[in-house]
């Protein structure tokens, strides 16, 4: 029996060595590259340096442990992992047909294994925020995750990270659904404002309690205390429903909204309900929004926009067609945006690529700098995880991608990408892509 208890804490010991020594990660350095940092800084020949999933440093003079695995990237450039401000992909089912939801999860119905997360890596998407679809009302709640892990939970940075609102009727009249909209939001505000005048009555009847019982004899102090009691019982506000628990989280402030505009008269409407429910917003906007742009630019709101950037519109009256551009148009108000693909599969290939939306912007007007920064640095400032990603910066997340040539070149490929200090996606051995580039075999995704 002793012999059998010795093993088996040996046994113990050596399994809980195994784990830290996995857990413990091997130092990885790409060196002789030219390094965006995100910051406005571009390094020639740098190096980056990651221990345990953080960039430890970055610059010209590096110095390397002698363990740490090497990466050359010689005539390779080193950018920010890119970010993805709005996505429906990665789920099981796009769109939450149900419309009052907001206490559901998109955590709930993420698949690590779908194709999306395999292709996200290879187009060098280190992090996306996946929201609820568009056809709903009050759809759920989003999350920002990293795209490279196994298991949901080692991938999500911000688990609340906002309620989608659409404002898209899933059937009936634009009308109805706005009116239905509003009376939910201005019932749960009055539950929300009952909620608290509830509470700061038990507090005012807590205090006075408590003055009293200071004041009170020392023989009547114990019957004092059984009268609070009972008066608490009785001012106690019930318990919330998780629907109550969602509805007071936004309209208090502490989750925001994220509000799909399909047409320019949604954004009216959407900017009246922030303003009359006082929500934290951000925008995301159909094609036709870009009629509203001068609206949307006053607001200061962040602004995600449609997958598809370029198209022809006919003038109602003259019925000539006009060529729209949104990253001109909205620029041009003075609109700061972010990029958005579609989902994989669509008919539209080139909007299926971030680095295709940038180089779109630069195609008509934006600095090379700018675009960069609207699939990095900015959507992870629009998200709140700017102190983890978007940048190449000593104790930030070690989220970065080696690129083959110049960013944003057509000839540019993803050749490595990074995820927490792993390598989760490397060209040279993309059997998928080999086959799709020599015509071997059909992709079946």
């Amino acid at each position: 029996m002793l012999q059998r208890l010795r093993f088996s804490c040996c046994f113990v010991l050596i399994a809980t060595f195994a784990c830290a020594t996995v857990m413990a990660q091997k130092p990885l350095a790409i060196q002789n590259a030219t390094i965006i940092t995100g910051t406005g800084e571009t390094i020639e020949n740098g190096t980056v340096l990651f221990r345990d999933g953080k960039i430890q440093a970055v610059g010209k003079k590096v110095k390397v442990p002698v363990a740490a695995r090497i990466i050359d990237a010689t005539d390779h450039y080193v950018i920010p992992g890119m970010v993805e401000a709005h996505s429906s992909s990665g789920m099981s089912q796009a769109n939450e047909t149900n419309q009052i939801v907001p206490y559901v999860t998109v955590i709930d119905g993420i698949d690590p294994m779908n194709s999306y997360f395999r292709q996200a890596r290879r187009n060098g998407i280190t992090t996306v925020r996946i929201s609820p679809g568009n056809s709903t009302m009050i759809g759920g709640q989003a999350a920002v995750i990293k795209t490279g892990g196994e298991f949901i939970d080692e991938m999500v940075v911000d688990g609340v990270a906002g309620i989608k609102i659409s404002l898209r009727p899933v059937s009936g009249s634009r009308m109805a659904h706005l009116a239905r909209l509003r009376k939910t939001l201005k019932d749960a505000k009055e539950k929300l404002e009952e909620k608290e005048e509830k509470e700061k009555k038990a507090e005012d009847k807590e205090k006075k309690d408590d003055d009293k019982k200071s004041a009170a004899k020392q023989d009547d102090d114990k019957k004092d205390e059984k009268k609070t009691e009972d008066k608490n019982k009785v001012s106690s506000p019930a318990a919330l429903s998780e629907l109550d628990k969602a509805m007071n989280a936004l309209l208090s402030g502490k989750n925001s909204a994220i509000i799909y505009c399909e047409k320019a008269m949604d954004v009216g409407q959407a900017l009246r309900l922030i303003k009359e429910f006082d929500l934290k917003a951000s925008l995301v906007l159909g094609r036709d929004c870009h009629k509203a742009a001068k609206e949307i630019a006053a607001s200061k709101l962040p602004v995600i926009l449609d997958p598809t950037l370029v198209y022809w519109e006919e003038d109602p009256r003259t019925r000539e067609e006009k060529k729209i551009v949104l990253p001109k148009i909205y620029r041009d108000a003075g609109v700061d945006f972010v990029f958005q693909t579609n989902r994989p599969g669509s008919s539209t290939i080139g909007s299926n690529y971030m680095w295709y939306q940038a180089a779109t912007g630069v195609k008509y007007g934006m600095t090379e700098e700018e675009a960069l920064a609207a699939v990095t640095s900015l959507p992870a400032k629009f998200l709140n995880v700017d102190k983890f990603v978007g940048t190449i910066e000593k104790g930030k997340d070690a989220d970065v991608v080696i690129l083959s040539g110049k960013p944003l070149d057509l000839n540019t490929w993803v050749e490595t990408t990074i995820v927490g200090g792993e390598i989760v996606y490397e060209k040279e051995k993309d059997e998928q892509l080999k086959r799709l580039l020599t015509g071997e075999e059909k992709d079946s995704e």
